[in-house]
């Protein structure tokens, strides 16, 4: 599935990133289950605990951001002055259909909290990828 998120550049960014799975589980589709002990790995690995949200009224309810139909994943790290212990980070399940696309929503968004600064930019998306690499190492590792 392409769904176009934001800038072209963005989305090829994006879908450039490389899930860890095996080929034959990248198709497997996404429960909450999986995609829970799956941002586990993902806090793991960056050392950045978050809350993972799927309820995406809730959501914006929550955060005062509204959070819109075309938009696959999100973090909320509290407004700039009183950032949150606990960033909130949304998943679209609606969007996020396999596991390889969770992977790439995992990673991006963890990113954003790992290096905020970085906005979109290919060193935020190497960073992204070497997230990716790390969590693949804990699943064989298991």
């Amino acid at each position: 599935m392409t769904v176009h998120r934001g800038h072209p550049v963005t989305d090829t960014r994006h879908a450039a990133l490389r899930s860890p799975l095996p080929e034959h589980e990248r198709d497997l589709p996404v429960d909450v289950t999986w995609l829970r002990r799956r941002a586990k790995q993902f806090a793991y690995v960056s050392q950045r605990t978050f809350h993972l949200v799927v309820d995406l009224q809730a959501y914006a309810s929550v955060t005062g951001v509204p959070f819109f139909a075309h938009y696959a994943a999100q973090v909320y790290r509290g407004p700039e002055n009183a950032r949150l212990t606990v960033p909130l980070m949304a998943v679209n399940l609606s969007l996020v259909t396999t596991r390889e696309e969770a992977d790439r929503a995992l990673a991006h968004e963890t990113m954003h909290l790992v290096v905020p600064s970085y906005g979109h930019k290919q060193a935020a998306f190497t960073r992204a990828q070497l997230m990716l690499d790390e969590v693949g190492q804990l699943t064989v590792a298991a």
